[in-house]
């Protein structure tokens, strides 16, 4: 990111959080110019904090978002010396840091507009739901051993272990996404001068990771077959009605999860197919980049479900999106060019997920759950192993839809990529990743079978020589065995 481009973020960061304190900048000057939005509404240049360096930037907005923080809570607000320190990159020893102090810190980091706004997901032990905010007292000092505890375990056990000493510790798989996350999530605190994340430290993480060997493979998808699919949604039709909906818009159309919540026009309001749907443009992530979505329309497969689930029913498919934006919000900011920005898009995706798998809330889990299947691979000279069967997640309903598009349709990869909302390359690499053989063999016969949309007519089977009936014919009167043995001879003699 160009430095330019994380002031404009910092700006955006301030104003999504409604801080009293903003920033700007002046001409010819290379420093930032912080303001007040409430009286007395005092501004000055900031002299310890330059506009074109990006940690400058990040820096100052969670020093003016702490000091907001403090000021509506009635403490006293900016201390505005603070601003002109010219040793604050300097040489004085890190002040040690409470667990509040740095949860607030990396919490501004993933905020809408954060510099980690894009890839929080290694930070989220430090919000108060998480490991850091329910495990340690907000006003202890960080230390390093209890930052390396949290990579070298488990969450959970060392939450059980918290609560009872006799509970053992369960180290964290060292070749997994989940370690290289904590890694990278130390790394970054140094990146950002926290003490805690010592060098040391990062050298033990590091060979750890290169003692576990190569990065373990991604666990199965467990892919619902379409009949069982449907069969779900038959049941969850009539006992949750909202969920119901958007579970069959998603399993129809192959949608992402947060999608649903940017349908522009329904089944029924594209003249052009009354069967298809509009999915809005928009932003996301908090820092003005574009998804990976854009705008698009998408085909529904199979098409008989439109009418089946009553998505073709306009007054209640309008009330089911209308309940669920009424219930989980899309948080959206002006930019200062006057464009609206969305930027909690992968917050209603998790709500979503919820719904089928809450390892922490099963009460508020979908009732009825949906299964799904995983072939392993076949060893050569080894027989085939039984699929394996397990609970589906959200996304597995995103997969299925590509498969079932491949395995039922005569559709070209770029008709099914456009209508998934990525490229062809991505279509075939990752949504048919957990192809199975049968899905391969439906495909090709139906490609051959229907080949330009023209019914081939299969090859008539050749009966076998046992098979075929022995036929008798009846000689003519006057013509014996005898003449015809005659006639063949005169043939053979060359005589007419």
């Amino acid at each position: 990111m160009r430095a330019r481009d994380a002031f404009a973020q910092a700006q955006l960061r301030l104003q999504a959080a409604g801080c009293r304190y903003r920033i700007k900048e002046v001409a010819r000057s290379p420093y930032v110019q912080v303001y007040e939005t409430h009286p007395p509404r005092r501004q000055q240049s900031a002299r310890g904090y330059r506009c074109d360096d990006d940690d400058d930037c990040w820096d100052l907005v969670e020093l003016l978002l702490r000091a907001d923080q403090s000021a509506a809570q009635g403490r006293p607000g900016l201390d505005w010396e603070a601003l002109n320190l010219a040793a604050r990159h300097g040489d004085q020893p890190h002040r040690l840091l409470t667990w509040g102090e740095l949860r607030a810190t990396v919490q501004g980091w993933i905020a809408p507009g954060g510099p980690k706004a894009r890839d929080r997901n290694p930070f989220v032990c430090f919000r108060e739901g998480g490991y850091f905010g329910r495990a340690i007292e907000a006003d202890q000092v960080a230390t390093t051993r209890q930052l390396e505890d949290y990579c070298q375990y488990t969450s959970a056990s060392l939450l059980a272990h918290r609560h009872d000493p006799g509970q053992q510790l369960i180290r964290r798989e060292y070749n997994s996404k989940g370690f290289y996350g904590v890694i990278q999530m130390v790394n970054y605190l140094a990146q950002r001068g926290v003490a805690i994340a010592t060098p040391e430290l990062q050298g033990r993480l590091d060979r750890l990771k290169k003692s576990a060997g190569k990065l373990q493979a991604p666990a199965p998808r467990f892919i619902p077959r379409t009949e069982d699919i449907q069969s779900w949604l038959d049941q969850l039709q009539p006992i949750d009605p909202l969920r119901g909906w958007v579970m069959a818009m998603i399993a129809t159309f192959g949608l992402r999860g947060h999608e649903v919540w940017h349908i522009d026009r329904l089944p029924g309001e594209v003249s052009a197919d009354p069967g298809v749907i509009e999915v809005g443009s928009f932003k996301s992530h908090g820092d003005g980049s574009e998804t990976k979505t854009g705008h698009r329309f998408a085909l529904p497969l199979p098409a008989e479900w439109v009418i089946r689930y009553r998505l073709d029913d306009l007054e209640h498919s309008r009330r089911m999106l209308a309940d669920l934006r009424r219930r989980h919000p899309v948080k959206t900011i002006e930019r200062g060019d006057g464009t609206v920005q969305f930027f909690n898009s992968s917050e209603l995706a998790i709500v979503l997920a919820h719904w089928l798998r809450n390892r922490g809330r099963e009460d508020r889990e979908i009732a009825v759950k949906l299964f799904g299947y995983h072939q392993p691979r076949q060893l050569p000279g080894k027989p085939k192993p039984r699929a394996k069967r397990d609970r589906c997640k959200l996304y597995d309903l995103r997969h299925a839809w590509a498969l079932r598009a491949k395995a039922t349709t005569t559709w070209s990869t770029a008709v099914k990529a456009a209508s998934m909302g990525h490229c062809e390359a991505v279509h075939a690499s990752r949504y048919l990743a957990e192809e199975q053989a049968e899905h391969q063999l439906t495909h090709l016969l139906r490609r051959r079978d229907l080949d330009e949309g023209r019914l081939a007519e299969p090859l008539p089977a050749k009966p076998s020589a046992a098979a075929q009936p022995k036929v008798v014919t009846a000689l003519p009167q006057g013509v014996t065995p005898e003449l015809i043995d005659l006639a063949r001879k005169l043939r053979a003699a060359g005589v007419a």
